[in-house]
C-alpha cells in the first residue's frame, strides 16, 4: 500500500506533459514553417503539407502528390494525437492499413475517420483493420474515377453507426447489420436490396439513374430520402415506421397504405398517370403535418385534394404553373398555419378561400401574377404574421383610392391583418406607402418595399407606431425616389422618427438637390449613426455629390426669374435658410454694367446676394442695395471709394472686392477704415498706389479725420481762387493760353459744352499706341465702336499699304476729329509713337479746339517721361486707365459720335486684313488721298 501511495504522488507532482503538435522530427525532407492557430505548414519533398489540428478534437490534412500518408519525411505528433474525428484528403489507400498510417503520423481516430477525393484505387478488410471501434465511415472518390470497395470489406467494421458513400463503386452492397443511418451519393446502384438492416433510422439516396428500392422491413426506419431521375418505392417495402418521406420523381404514387404515420411528405416532380393528385389523395396520412408539392407541372388543383387531412399544418404548392385554385380547397384544413403558393402562376384568388384558416401565420403568394383585387381576399386573415407577396408585378398601387371596392382611400384591404410581423411587397408596382402599414400594423419588424414604384415619400412615410419587441426595418432600396416632402413644419419630427432605435429606414434615393430639398437636408443631416449607416440620399448632378453636402455649400437653389426679369445680364435664384427664410441671389457676373443693377424686386424677397463680378461698376449708393443684404462680390470692376453711410452698411457684409482701384489716401477714408474683418479677399485687395488694402487700414486714420475737414476747406477756396485768376489771365494772355483755359473749363464742366461744327473729319479718333497694348486698345474699340458707334482710326485697318509712316500719322491726325494717346512703358520706347504724339500736339495748337487726349495706363509719376511730355501734362489734364470715373471722363474729352455711314460708302483697303479689334466695323483708310479716290 506504501508504494501504490507514492506511486500516485509521484505521478500526481510530474511534470506538466507538453500538448501534442505536430512535428518534423529527424526526417531529412521534412521543413517546419511557421503556425497559425490551428493550422501547421511544413514542406514535405519540396511540396507544401498543411495539418489542421484541435486538442482532442480532429486531424486534417491533405497529402502531398506522389507522397503516402505513412511514407518518409511526413510530419507526426509527439506524444500521439489522439482525436475524435480524422480527415485526410488525396491519399491514396497503399498496402498497409488505414490504421497503421496513422500510426506512423501518431494518430490516433477514435470515432471518425473521413477519406476525401480519394484516388483510384480498391478498399479491402485489409485496409480497415484495426479500426473496428468506429462509429461513422465517409469514403468519397474523385470526379469521374470513383474508389472501388471490395466485397464484404466493411463488414469488419462491428460498430460502425453512420456510413456515407460518395462516388464509390461496391462489388456488392453488403453493409454491417449495426448502421442507424445509411447515405448513398452515387454509388451506381439502380436496385437497393436493404434487408438485414434491421436498425437503420435514416436512408438517403441520390442517384443519376432510376432507383428501386424494397425489402426494407425494418421497424425502426423514421426518415427516407429517395432522388433519381425516376423512384420506385411500392407500398410493400415502406415500413409503417416512416415519419419522414422525400421523393423525388416517384413513380409509385399510391398512398393508400403504409401512410399512417407519416408526418412530412416531399414530393419534388409528378411522374404519376393522372395529371394531378386526386381527391381525398392525403386522406389516409392521419398524421400528416406537412406536405409539399413542388414542380409537378399542374395548371390547376383537384378540389377536395387536401381533404381529410385534417391535422396538416404546413402546406407547399411550389413551381407548378397553378394559375386556379378550387373556392373549398382548405375547407377541412382548420390546422393550417403555413401556405407556400410560390412560383405559380396565380392571377385572382377565390373570394372565401382562406376563410376557415383562423390559424394561419405565414403565406407565401411570391413570384405569381396577382392583381391588386386579389389582395382584398386576405383581409381575413387576421392571425397573419408573415405575408409575402413580392415579384407580382401587375399589383399596383393598394392604398391610392380608386373604383375597386376593397380599397380604402389612403388605407389598404390588409389593414385588419394587425398582427403581421413581415410584409413583403418588393418587386410589384405599389407606389405609395399606405397608411394601416404604418399606424395599425405595430408589431411590424420587416415592411419590403423594395424595387417598387414609389417615386415621392412624404414625412409621414418615416413615421411608424412600433410597438414591437425588435426592431422594425423598413426597405425602400432600389425604389425610384426622387422627391422627399419634408417642410419647416414636419422636418423635426423627421428627425426624431429616424433617430428612434425601433426603427431603421433603408432607403438610397437621387434628388434634384434644390430648394424644395432643404428641409429633407436639415432632416437627415443629422442622424444617429445607424441611420446614416442605412439611409444615402445623393443629388441627380454626379458632380453635386450628397445631399448633405449640396446643404453644406449652401447650393439647395431654385431658379426663381422674375426676381431680375427686368434687369438685363442677371439671373436670380432663391434658397431658404433656418434663420433667414428666403434668400434671393442675384447673379450679374460679366454683364456689362456700368452701375449697380437697379431692377432687381428687392421687395419681394427679404435677403439677397449680389454677385457682380467682372463688370464696370464705379460707384455703390446706399439706396443702390437692398434693406437686408448677406453677401456682396464686386471683384474686377472699378469701384473707386463708398460714402460714409454705404461703407457703413457693408461693414458687416461679407464682401470681395479684389482687384478695383480703391482709393486708400484720405479721401477713401470711409472705404479704408469702415470695411473691417468681412473683407474675404482682404489678401487680395489693393488700393491705386499698389499698395494692399490691409497696410492701408493699418494706418492712424486719425490724422484723415481731421485732414479731410481742412482739405476740403481748402480745396474749395482754391478752385474758386483757380477760376477767378484763371478769367483773368485768360483776358490778358495770349490766345492759345486762352483756349487751354476754355478747354480746361469745359472739361471740368464750368463751361458749357458748344456743338463742334462738321468739318469733314471722318473719324471720331485716331488711335496711338504702341503694339504691346493692343489688350486696352481691344477693350477701347468694344466700348466706343461697338458700345457707343465711335469710329477709330486704327493703324493696322485703315492705313493704306505703301505709304511713307511720317506721312500716315499726318494724315490719320487730320482725318480725325481727336487724337487718342495710349501712353506707357512701350509707347514712350516707341520713335514713331513719338511721332504721333508731336504731329498731334501740334495739330491741336493750330485749332481752335483740343485735339489731343493723353490716357496714361499708370500713374505718370512712375513712368520715364521726358521734358516735352511733361511740361505738356503740367498743364493739361490727362486722362488714367484705372480711375474709376474714366469712361464718363472719356466721353467728355471726345465728341459726340455721328451717324456711320452707308455700307456703300463705308470701304476698307485693307478689310481682308483686320483684327479682332476690328469688332467687324468697316471704315474708310485714314488718309485724305484716299477719301478723294473715294
Amino acid at each position: 500500500m506504501r508504494l501504490l501511495l507514492m506511486a500516485l504522488c509521484a505521478w500526481w507532482l510530474r511534470p506538466g506533459v507538453q500538448a501534442a503538435r505536430p512535428a518534423c522530427g529527424r526526417a531529412r525532407d521534412c521543413v517546419a514553417g511557421h503556425h497559425l492557430n490551428d493550422e501547421f505548414f511544413f514542406t514535405v519533398h519540396g511540396q507544401n503539407l498543411v495539418i489542421n489540428f484541435s486538442e482532442a478534437q480532429y486531424v486534417e490534412l491533405e497529402c502531398p502528390e506522389g507522397v503516402a500518408l505513412g511514407g518518409a519525411g511526413m510530419p507526426s505528433f509527439d506524444g500521439g494525437a489522439r482525436v475524435l474525428n480524422v480527415t485526410l484528403r488525396r491519399c491514396s489507400i497503399g498496402a498497409d492499413s488505414l490504421a497503421d498510417a496513422l500510426g506512423a503520423l501518431n494518430i490516433s481516430v477514435l470515432e471518425r475517420l473521413s477519406l476525401k477525393d480519394t484516388p483510384p484505387g480498391s478498399l479491402s478488410a485489409l485496409h480497415l483493420r484495426g479500426l473496428e471501434h468506429l462509429l461513422r465511415l465517409d469514403l468519397e472518390g474523385t470526379r469521374g474515377m470513383p474508389l472501388r470497395v471490395e466485397a464484404g470489406a466493411l463488414l469488419p467494421l462491428v460498430n460502425l453507426r453512420m456510413l456515407q458513400l460518395n462516388r464509390v463503386q461496391m462489388a456488392s452492397l453488403q453493409f454491417p447489420p449495426t448502421l442507424h443511418s445509411l447515405q448513398l451519393w452515387f454509388v451506381g446502384e439502380t436496385r437497393l436490396d436493404l434487408s438485414g438492416l434491421d436498425q437503420l433510422r435514416a436512408l438517403v439516396v441520390h442517384e443519376k439513374e432510376s432507383v428501386t428500392v424494397s425489402a426494407l422491413t425494418a421497424g425502426s426506419l423514421e426518415s427516407v430520402v429517395l432522388d433519381a431521375r425516376r423512384v420506385s418505392f411500392p407500398a410493400a417495402s415502406r415500413p409503417r415506421s416512416i415519419r419522414r418521406l422525400v421523393l423525388v420523381n416517384w413513380n409509385e404514387t399510391d398512398l393508400s397504405a403504409r401512410c399512417d404515420d407519416v408526418e412530412l411528405l416531399q414530393l419534388r416532380g409528378w411522374v404519376g398517370e393522372e395529371p394531378a393528385p386526386p381527391r381525398r389523395w392525403l386522406s389516409h396520412c392521419k398524421k400528416l403535418r406537412e406536405f409539399r408539392m413542388s414542380f409537378a407541372r399542374q395548371k390547376s388543383v383537384t378540389p377536395g385534394l387536401l381533404d381529410g387531412a385534417e391535422n396538416l399544418e404546413d402546406l407547399g404548392l411550389t413551381s407548378c404553373q397553378i394559375d386556379t385554385l378550387p373556392v373549398d380547397l382548405f375547407k377541412e384544413n382548420r390546422n393550417l398555419r403555413i401556405i407556400d403558393l410560390s412560383h405559380n402562376k396565380l392571377q385572382t384568388l377565390p373570394s372565401g378561400l382562406f376563410s376557415n384558416l383562423r390559424n394561419l401565420k405565414e403565406l407565401n403568394l411570391s413570384n405569381n401574377k396577382l392583381q391588386a383585387a386579389a389582395v382584398g381576399t386576405l383581409g381575413s386573415l387576421v392571425s397573419l404574421q408573415d405575408l409575402n407577396l413580392s415579384h407580382n408585378p401587375p399589383l399596383l398601387d393598394l392604398c391610392s383610392g380608386g373604383s375597386d371596392a376593397f380599397i380604402v382611400s389612403g388605407t389598404s384591404p390588409l389593414k385588419a391583418l394587425t398582427e403581421l410581423e413581415e410584409l413583403r411587397l418588393g418587386h410589384t408596382g405599389v407606389s405609395h406607402v399606405c397608411s394601416d402599414w404604418r399606424t395599425s400594423m405595430k408589431q411590424l419588424r420587416l415592411l419590403d418595399l423594395s424595387y417598387t414604384n414609389i417615386t415621392s415619400l412624404s414625412y409621414l412615410d418615416f413615421h411608424y407606431e412600433h410597438s414591437g419587441s425588435k426592431e422594425l426595418t423598413v426597405n425602400f432600396n432600389g425604389t425610384p425616389v426622387s422627391e422627399l416632402t419634408v417642410d419647416a413644419g414636419n422636418y423635426k419630427s423627421v428627425i426624431a422618427d429616424l433617430a428612434s432605435a425601433s426603427v431603421k429606414i433603408i432607403l438610397r434615393a437621387t434628388l434634384p438637390c434644390d430648394c424644395s430639398d432643404y428641409w429633407t437636408a436639415l432632416a437627415f443631416g443629422d442622424l444617429s449613426t445607424q441611420a446614416q449607416d442605412s439611409v444615402e440620399l445623393l443629388c441627380r448632378e454626379e458632380e453635386r455629390g450628397s445631399l448633405a453636402d449640396a446643404l453644406e455649400r449652401e447650393s439647395l437653389e431654385c431658379a426663381e426669374s422674375s426676381l431680375c426679369e427686368d434687369q438685363e445680364g442677371c439671373t436670380c435664384s432663391v434658397r431658404l435658410d433656418l434663420s433667414l427664410g428666403v434668400v434671393a441671389t442675384a447673379s450679374c457676373e460679366g454683364a456689362g454694367l456700368d452701375e449697380m443693377p437697379s431692377r432687381l424686386k428687392f421687395k419681394e424677397a427679404p435677403v439677397w446676394r449680389l454677385m457682380l463680378a467682372h463688370n464696370h461698376i464705379q460707384t455703390v449708393r446706399l439706396q443702390d442695395l437692398p434693406d437686408t443684404i448677406l453677401e456682396l462680390d464686386l471683384r474686377n470692376n472699378s469701384l473707386h471709394r463708398l460714402d460714409g453711410p454705404t461703407a457703413s452698411k457693408l461693414s458687416t457684409v461679407p464682401l470681395w472686392i479684389a482687384n478695383n482701384s480703391l482709393d486708400c489716401t484720405c479721401y477713401g477714408y470711409d472705404l479704408v477704415t469702415k470695411l473691417g474683418p468681412h473683407v474675404r479677399d482682404m489678401e487680395q485687395a489693393t488700393c491705386d498706389d499698389g499698395t494692399s488694402l490691409k497696410e492701408a487700414q493699418n494706418g492712424d486714420p486719425s490724422e484723415c479725420s481731421s485732414a479731410l475737414v481742412v482739405a476740403t476747406s481748402l480745396i474749395s477756396a482754391l478752385a474758386l481762387l483757380a477760376v477767378m485768376v484763371a478769367v483773368t489771365a485768360g483776358c490778358v494772355m495770349r490766345p492759345e493760353m486762352r483756349l487751354r483755359i476754355k478747354v480746361l473749363l469745359l472739361r471740368l464742366g464750368w463751361l458749357p459744352r458748344r456743338p463742334e461744327p462738321d468739318d469733314g473729319r471722318r473719324f471720331d479718333a485716331f488711335v496711338s499706341y504702341a503694339h504691346e497694348d493692343e489688350v486696352v486698345v481691344e477693350e477701347l474699340v468694344k466700348r466706343l465702336e461697338v458700345g457707343h458707334g465711335y469710329r477709330l482710326c486704327l493703324h493696322y485697318r485703315d492705313w493704306p499699304p505703301g505709304e511713307w509712316i511720317h506721312v500716315q500719322i499726318a494724315a490719320s491726325v487730320q482725318a480725325s476729329r481727336r487724337t487718342l494717346i495710349v501712353v506707357s512703358r512701350h509707347f514712350l520706347r516707341s520713335k514713331w509713337a513719338r511721332q504721333e504724339f508731336r504731329q498731334a500736339h501740334a495739330a491741336a495748337l493750330r485749332d481752335i479746339i483740343p485735339r489731343l487726349v493723353l490716357l496714361f495706363l499708370e500713374p505718370p509719376h512712375r513712368l520715364p517721361l521726358d521734358a516735352e511730355l511733361r511740361s505738356y501734362i503740367r498743364i493739361n489734364t490727362y486722362l488714367l486707365w484705372t480711375d474709376p470715373w474714366f469712361w464718363h471722363k472719356l466721353k467728355l474729352a471726345l465728341p459726340p459720335p455721328r451717324l456711320l455711314p452707308t455700307p456703300l460708302e463705308d470701304v476698307s483697303v485693307n478689310k481682308a486684313e483686320s483684327s479682332p479689334l476690328h469688332g467687324g466695323q468697316d471704315t474708310k483708310p485714314c488718309s485724305p488721298e484716299a477719301e478723294t479716290d473715294t
